[in-house]
């Protein structure tokens, strides 16, 4: 398939909208799913009331910055999540009112930079089963809550670019 940008806005639309700059969606969700392998997804300010569930390789999501582009999931669930993935690249995206702020599963090969969580309950950043290989684990802060902005557990190791990264093994 050939690589594609999609846009979402919190003013944008899922019925009517396209996944383009002039004609954006209004969910991460809905532009998730039209998404192929190596799409970009643009992510402009607002909050965005949802969990983001990554499902395809090779994706990348940019927010505008991480104060302006918060994912604050439903019911304290985790912000951004993903299982058994390579090379993802989540940038400058901020976090919010989660139990976990991202949450990677088996995930590796993949770059988490710029972003930002508060007020979650256990690690902004956590790293399971396998979750190795990955790079620029660095963000903006983790305020008000529980927890450290990095945790690993379940074999995660090989992880670079935050201080501690792998020696928070069985925080959570």
């Amino acid at each position: 398939s050939s690589i594609t940008d999609s846009f979402t806005t919190a003013a944008g639309s899922d019925t009517e909208g396209d996944g383009t700059v002039q004609k954006p969606f209004r969910s991460v969700g809905k532009a998730l799913s039209l998404m192929t392998a190596g799409d970009t997804l643009f992510i402009d300010a607002g909050t965005f009331a949802e969990t983001v569930e990554l499902t395809l390789n090779n994706l990348t999501l940019v927010g505008k910055d991480s104060n302006a582009t918060v994912i604050d999931p439903p019911s304290t669930d985790t912000g951004i999540r993903a299982s058994n993935l390579t090379g993802l690249s989540i940038r400058t995206l901020g976090v919010s009112g989660a139990r976990w702020g991202i949450y990677f599963t088996n995930v590796d090969q993949s770059v988490i930079s710029g972003d930002s969580v508060s007020e979650v309950s256990n690690e902004g950043i956590y790293l399971a089963g396998g979750s190795d290989t990955n790079s620029g684990l660095k963000g903006g802060a983790k305020t008000g809550d529980a927890g450290s902005f990095v945790g690993a557990a379940g074999n995660a190791s090989g992880n670079g670019g935050a201080a501690g990264a792998a020696g928070a093994a069985g925080a959570g």
